[in-house]
């Protein structure tokens, strides 16, 4: 009897093979919301949210979050985005969930400042409001060619900028066309074909994915 229990207690550890812990890095907040890069996939989660891969976010703050995976609960410190590895020579890419509304909103950083972009194929270039722009230190008045875009609301003074650095995940660009437009308009970075047309993009239902070949 005891020879039976323990064979049997041997196939089922068999049967259940060990699953790896995620690589999970915090490398940014919005609010009460982190951004976490989970087996080099960015996610963001409000708290009290579990991620697809089962990392359950229960605090955040400005320069660290607190995860529990399985039971287990880990502190995490700030770590720069995108820095989880791949291999040498293989296409690097982002996949980009929809969210309540339907928009593509995905966390990145300009001149290595975290941002939030929403991705917009209808913009000529990636484009922000003065207030962003003074936010992240970008002289547009002085560096910048002035310029006139069209907005909801009809015509609108500009200024075309070029960005040092435009990165979302493993994915960065380098001197960027950028647009900063006066006033309060967009209210969110637009992340425009100036970065969109360097990059493969492909839709499928709710997500899109950006693929950059090395």
């Amino acid at each position: 009897m005891h020879k039976y229990f323990y064979c049997l207690l041997f196939a089922c550890c068999l049967s259940s093979p060990l699953q790896a812990d995620p690589d999970v890095s915090f490398v940014g907040r919005f609010g009460d919301r982190a951004v976490l890069e989970i087996d080099g996939k960015q996610r963001v989660l409000t708290v009290g949210e579990t991620s697809r891969e089962g990392v359950e976010l229960l605090s955040v703050s400005a320069d660290s979050a607190v995860i529990q995976y399985l039971g287990t609960k880990q502190k995490l410190g700030f770590s720069a985005p995108g820095k989880s590895a791949y291999k040498q020579g293989a296409a690097a890419e982002v996949t980009i969930w929809a969210d309540s509304r339907g928009h593509f909103v995905t966390p990145g950083t300009i001149n290595g400042r975290l941002v939030s972009f929403l991705v917009d194929t209808g913009a000529s270039s990636v484009a922000m409001n003065e207030v962003t722009a003074n936010r992240l230190g970008i002289d547009f008045r002085y560096s910048g060619e002035p310029a006139t875009v069209v907005t909801a609301s009809g015509m609108a003074a500009a200024h075309a900028v070029k960005l040092n650095s435009v990165k979302i995940g493993v994915i960065e660009m380098n001197n960027v066309d950028g647009m900063v437009v006066e006033g309060g308009f967009p209210v969110e970075i637009l992340l425009g074909m100036s970065f969109l047309s360097q990059v493969d993009m492909e839709r499928k239902e709710n997500r899109i994915r950006l693929i950059k070949s090395r």
